[in-house]
């Protein structure tokens, strides 16, 4: 999440198209607005439709009732909603850390592969600079018995040249 983001259940905002209606547009009466004290919306009134009809208690009654439960199913809507936002919210950022998550594995492997392939590349080095010292060594070892056997050749002809050095020598 970059900066100046909101916490996800301080984001839930209410638009104007998602207030609920008043009571008497949810029973379609064409009506007259009047605040309701029970709640922060307006509820409509219908006019009797003569002056000598009056409503009788009891549909004033039902009428209440259909108004407290227009205000209740209002506010359980509106929750419905935050939790909604919520939710979906709280999925975006799942999936979102997911996504970040698999980035993070693939970005390992690729560091992975690269580290193995530097270390098979350095091994090689290593081995061809074994060879290298084990031909060497190699070379050496056949100088060392060639300078040897010249060695064993020229002492060989001093010793006959100089019959008279050998008994002196090992005297």
């Amino acid at each position: 999440m970059g900066g100046g983001e909101k916490g996800i259940v301080n984001d839930v905002e209410t638009s104007p198209e998602e207030s609920c209606p008043g009571g008497a547009d949810l029973i379609g009466l064409d009506l007259i607005d009047t605040p309701d004290e029970r709640s922060d919306t307006q509820r409509r009134v219908v006019p009797p439709a003569s002056a000598s009809e009056s409503v009788p208690q009891a549909w004033s009654g039902l009428v209440d009732l259909v108004h407290a439960a227009a205000g209740r199913l209002c506010r359980t809507e509106a929750h419905v909603r935050d939790q909604d936002r919520f939710f979906r919210t709280a999925l975006q950022q799942a999936r979102d850390d997911a996504v970040l998550a698999e980035e993070h594995a693939h970005q390992a492997e690729r560091l992975a592969q690269e580290a193995q392939r530097r270390a098979e590349d350095r091994i090689a080095i290593v081995e061809a600079r074994v060879q290298a010292a084990e031909e060497r060594a190699r070379i050496a070892e056949a100088r060392a018995r060639h300078a040897e056997d010249w060695s064993t050749r020229v002492q060989a002809t001093i010793l006959s040249e100089f019959p008279d050095a050998a008994d002196r020598v090992a005297a």
